[in-house]
């Protein structure tokens, strides 16, 4: 009756998995945009204006990550595609734009800026969007997503 009772015997009734740390740190990342999100959408009501942000998505993202859902993986991975594409794009408008360009946090502008700013902040966004790519690509962790009978063989 003890081993009834045992916290392997509980885990074992449950189900549950351990979540890889980096998909654990992908799946808050989405979140925090959820959150940012939900702020500026909330801000902008407030303020008497419309503003519709995907981001949003980030908080069943975050929640379909944790419990391994192919769909929100795909969806996850799409939003990191136009994130690197948009980092991209504005990485090379920071070499080729002209004048300083401004801040605007919660459509509220803030500060003149160097363009070449924009530059070197689409750099560290790329390289954390890249490795949140890689995160979810990783076959170890791209296996967690598929049931057993669907796992892809190449």
């Amino acid at each position: 009756m003890a081993q009834l009772f045992s916290l392997g015997h509980l885990r074992a009734m449950t189900n549950t998995r351990q979540i890889p740390t980096a998909l654990s740190v992908v799946s808050y990342a989405f979140l925090a945009l959820g959150i940012l999100s939900f702020i500026g959408i909330v801000g902008s009501a407030i303020r008497g204006s419309f503003y519709l942000d995907f981001n949003i998505l980030g908080f069943w993202i975050f929640a379909g990550l944790r419990r391994y859902s192919l769909g929100w993986r795909t969806c996850a991975l799409f939003f990191i595609w136009l994130t690197m594409i948009g980092c991209a794009v504005g990485f090379v408008y920071g070499f080729f734009g002209h004048g300083p360009t401004y801040i605007k946090i919660f459509d509220m502008r803030y500060a003149d800026i160097p363009a070449i700013s924009i530059s070197i902040v689409a750099a560290v966004f790329f390289a954390l969007e890249f490795w949140m790519y890689r995160v979810l690509t990783r076959p170890s962790i791209r296996s967690l997503f598929y049931v057993e009978s669907h796992t892809p063989a190449a």
